[in-house]
């Protein structure tokens, strides 16, 4: 979610770009104590966003949050298996036209933090030290504060929980080295500023525009579908980005080819939404939109693809749940001499 991932370009592992999968190896990684790496410079492009409902306006705070669960609450049936989803052919903007469209747009000050709290479960792999290859589920909590104009340094707090079995795989014992809680500090770097509040809220408000900008944006060495796909999620997570954008992002979103619309989609809180997804690694990869803000509420991987993604078809590989998202004053200072910009 802004990711300690997206802070770390050169820690991406030699997997499919950016997937889930991808940044849950890396989080593992950058989170272990004992192996903990310094971190280079950041890619401007790879910062993320999103977010729900606030306000904050000389000094009083409203906040307008989603029910969380202590603990993620899969829709796995039984032994993290799923039904596959019922992608509809409607497209995103048939699909929100039934649902509500009330919403208030909501603004902070240049000096505040925005405040995420989330719980995520991602796919890891792990290679031990007999040299196997293995896989889990790796879940944690996470409360976030960036910088509003990116001018000021941020913290995350990554609280580790219980794993849980890849299925078809059992818990590696190195599963159960991530304990405990980490704090990172994160550096106003100008990758900060790039997608920081301020200039999120002056992003495209028409879906046509919202496209272009998702395909003008640096994508490295992926196709150009997939850069713009990957950027949708990282416009979507751990920040707050404006009505009127969030609009112009699912409809962008929808439009990107081998993206399909999901209407009826759990998050890992149980919250429903709208999942926009789209297949890579043999997982279709589902960013899910509340239905009458467009805020994110979470996001969820499925296995299409059994042979590709090692798991039966139908599993549930993995969930999170953006729960809240306040304005905060200031952000916890956090000792971190290995955070840095250069």
């Amino acid at each position: 979610m802004t990711d300690e991932i997206d802070l770390v370009a050169r820690e991406r592992p030699d997997v499919a770009p950016y997937s889930l999968a991808a940044k849950a190896a890396v989080r593992r990684r950058l989170t272990d104590p004992a192996k903990r790496p310094v971190r280079p410079r950041p890619r401007p492009y790879l910062f993320l966003a999103g977010g729900t409902a606030l306000l904050a306006a000389a000094g009083v705070t409203a906040v307008i949050t989603s029910p969380a669960e202590p603990e993620p609450r899969p829709v796995a049936v039984s032994a993290g298996v799923v039904s596959l989803p019922k992608v509809s052919n409607m497209s995103a903007e048939e699909v929100l036209g039934k649902a509500a469209r009330a919403v208030t747009d909501l603004s902070l000050r240049d000096d505040q933090f925005v405040k995420v709290s989330s719980q995520t479960m991602y796919e890891a792999d792990v290679v031990g030290e007999d040299k196997k290859q293995s896989r889990y589920r790796y879940r944690t909590k996470r409360t976030i504060w960036l910088s509003a104009d990116g001018t000021r340094d941020g913290a995350l707090k990554v609280e580790h929980l219980e794993p849980r079995a890849y299925p078809g795989w059992p818990i590696p014992p190195e599963a159960y080295q991530q304990k405990g809680t980490e704090w990172m500090r994160l550096p106003a770097c100008n990758s900060v500023r790039y997608t920081a509040y301020t200039n999120l809220k002056k992003l495209p408000t028409d879906p046509e525009e919202m496209r272009a900008y998702l395909y003008g944006r640096p994508r490295g060495d992926n196709p150009p579908d997939t850069g713009a796909w990957t950027a949708v999620g990282d416009l979507l997570r751990e920040t707050y980005v404006p009505a009127p954008q969030r609009k112009a992002l699912f409809n962008a979103a929808a439009t990107i080819p081998g993206v399909t619309v999901d209407e009826s989609v759990e998050d890992a809180a149980g919250r429903t939404g709208i999942g926009v997804g789209r297949v890579s690694g043999g997982v279709r990869q589902e960013i899910i939109f509340d239905p009458s803000s467009y805020e994110l509420l979470g996001e969820r991987g499925i296995v299409v693809d059994e042979k590709e993604a090692k798991a039966p078809v139908g599993s549930l590989v993995a969930s999170t749940a953006q729960l809240e998202v306040t304005a905060d004053d200031t952000a916890p200072k956090v000792d971190d001499p290995a955070a840095g910009c250069d």
